[in-house]
């Protein structure tokens, strides 16, 4: 099942069922989970979805996180279980915390989920692709929180906000844009990304928004080529592109339209991703 649709049949459990009654609900693997009762206490080994957890009020819940889980501040409180891929997590350490349930990538976790459901813990995977998943998801740890209206509200102000970007983007020219990645080799977003979805939210146009994968490969010709008016980069890329002689040719870079975005709020599935697009609009539109 598409992770599209294992979200919406999710979505629609949840409004199905009475507040605290018992329901399956669906996760990104596809898998059938029961939950019977709200869950307590809580490992998180997605940075995306411990900022989650703390803006539906579930904080409080969180028994054991990642190193890169660093938001919010009081996050930092929270006991250590490894790194962000499967490879770095210690499964001795999630048994000591006596978790209930926990939240895991569906694309970074899948070893760990039987060794965790072995050990009695229940697991859900979110792998959200879009900002409507990422609503569907926000309702998710809602649900399985305790924390059901808290999380819608985080929704509506996330939509909230958007709203009042699109409202004040319309009938403006979209700016082309380029969003550097990595540069050796040199990597951008395509169509299927969070940041293709908040460039167009902010009134911009990806140069490479018709490329179906998610992160690609690309050269200097053909970004030459489209000569995109604006350059972003997270963050955490951290290079100097006025270096590069030949891209003093690329329009963006002529006219110095060169913006850094924060990296953990434009990467990160989180609410703060409305704050990503409402920065990149503020620079695309100001």
């Amino acid at each position: 099942m598409k992770t599209s649709m294992v979200l919406l049949v999710a979505c629609f459990l949840f409004h199905a069922q009475p507040l605290h009654a018992q329901a399956e609900l669906t996760d990104a693997l596809g898998r059938k989970v029961v939950l019977r009762t709200a869950a307590q206490r809580i490992v998180s080994l997605s940075p995306a979805a411990t900022e989650i957890l703390f803006a539906v009020g579930a904080g409080g819940q969180v028994a054991g996180r990642t190193g890169y889980c660093n938001y919010p501040a009081s996050a930092l409180s929270v006991p250590v279980v490894g790194g962000f891929s499967g490879a770095t997590v210690s499964v001795e350490r999630i048994a000591a915390l006596t978790p209930d349930l926990a939240l895991v990538s569906a694309d970074m976790h899948q070893r760990l989920v039987p060794l965790l459901e072995g050990l009695g813990i229940m697991v859900f995977a979110l792998e959200p692709r879009n900002f409507e998943e990422v609503y569907a998801v926000i309702e998710v740890v809602g649900r399985l929180t305790g924390h059901e209206q808290n999380a819608a509200r985080v929704v509506r102000d996330m939509k909230a906000k958007l709203a009042l970007i699109e409202k004040r983007t319309r009938g403006t020219k979209a700016p082309a844009v380029f969003w550097e990645l990595y540069d050796s080799p040199l990597m951008t977003s395509g169509g299927a990304t969070f940041v293709n979805e908040a460039i167009t939210r902010a009134g911009g146009r990806n140069i490479f928004a018709n490329e179906r994968g998610r992160w690609i490969t690309v050269s200097f010709e053909q970004v030459l080529l489209l000569d995109p008016e604006w350059i972003f980069m997270g963050s955490d890329h951290g290079v100097d592109i006025t270096t590069r002689p030949l891209w003093r040719t690329v329009s963006a870079v002529k006219n110095n339209r060169i913006a850094v975005i924060d990296a953990d709020t434009i990467y990160r599935y989180g609410p703060r991703l409305a704050d990503a697009v409402a920065a990149i609009a503020r620079i695309l539109h100001p």
